[in-house]
């Protein structure tokens, strides 16, 4: 069995990885980048006790980690890795383009085994909880996911519609001309909802073209942000301008870790 384990920016998470299926998966809110805290961790949530052949490490922090995991040295693989081969697992394909929407987005294509970073932004979970807490206070992601459901645009963002009388070109009539132009008054949920979904347009509309660009069929989202109720419709709606349809996975959140564990054991097989 592997142990992947994904250092991100603000999170880190752990999976137990078999060759065929995910066996255990943890998250800490905390980022666990010394080998004093990691390990501490992994005895109290019992990996310790599991027999465990490798280990692989990955993320944007993973770089910083030193020691060992569990009395074994631990391989580090690259995060664009990680993220082609952790995506592509999880949806069941041998090619398509992975978005993975954590603290920041990063974007990645892949095919039968090689992954290539396409592009990425600095809009992600980090926006919509830093943004959130400077607009109105609450910087809870789960309070926010939740708020963003009770949520209206009308009061915050310009349509085209409102502009133009109609749609035009390939985006509908309903469709944001302007993301928070309007300067009305506009309730937290409405606040909440508007900041996801700008993070989540922007990603989409980024993600459409970059599929073209990688000649891509596939989208698959993975990532913590990519969870947001409120940003899973989005990216539904948006990306059906372009003619793509999304896939999102259960364990998309874990798609790092569990792409790097993926990726050794098929390195070693």
């Amino acid at each position: 069995m592997i142990l992947g384990i994904d250092f991100g920016a603000t999170t880190t998470d752990v999976v137990l990885f078999n060759g065929k299926r995910i066996l255990r998966k943890e998250s800490s809110a905390k980022q666990l980048g010394s080998e004093k805290k990691l390990n501490s961790f992994l005895k109290k949530k019992d990996f310790a006790s599991k027999k465990i052949s490798a280990v692989a490490v990955t993320g944007g922090k993973n770089s910083f980690f030193k020691g060992k995991v569990l009395g074994n040295k631990p391989t580090h693989v690259e995060e664009i890795e990680a993220i082609g081969f952790g995506g592509c697992f999880l949806a069941g394909l041998k090619h398509c383009l992975v978005v993975s929407m954590g603290t920041g987005t990063c974007i990645v294509s892949f095919d039968r085994g090689k992954a290539r970073h396409v592009a990425g932004t600095a809009l992600g979970g980090g926006t919509i909880v830093g943004l959130s807490k400077r607009l109105f206070g609450e910087g809870n992601p789960e309070k926010l996911g939740k708020m963003a459901l009770n949520g209206s645009l009308k009061k915050i963002d310009l349509s085209v519609e409102e502009i133009v009388g109609k749609g035009i070109g390939i985006i509908p009539a309903k469709a944001a001309a302007s993301n928070f132009a309007k300067n009305g008054k506009a309730s937290k949920a409405d606040l909440a909802l508007a900041v996801q979904n700008t993070v989540a347009e922007s990603n989409a509309i980024i993600a459409a073209l970059s599929a073209k660009y990688s000649c891509r069929k596939k989208i698959v989202f993975v990532g913590k942000t990519a969870a947001f109720p409120a940003v899973k419709a989005t990216v539904r709606r948006v990306l059906g301008y372009y003619g793509f349809k999304p896939i999102f996975s259960g364990l998309g959140e874990h798609a790092t870790a569990i792409g790097a564990a993926y990726c050794l054991w098929k390195k070693s097989a």
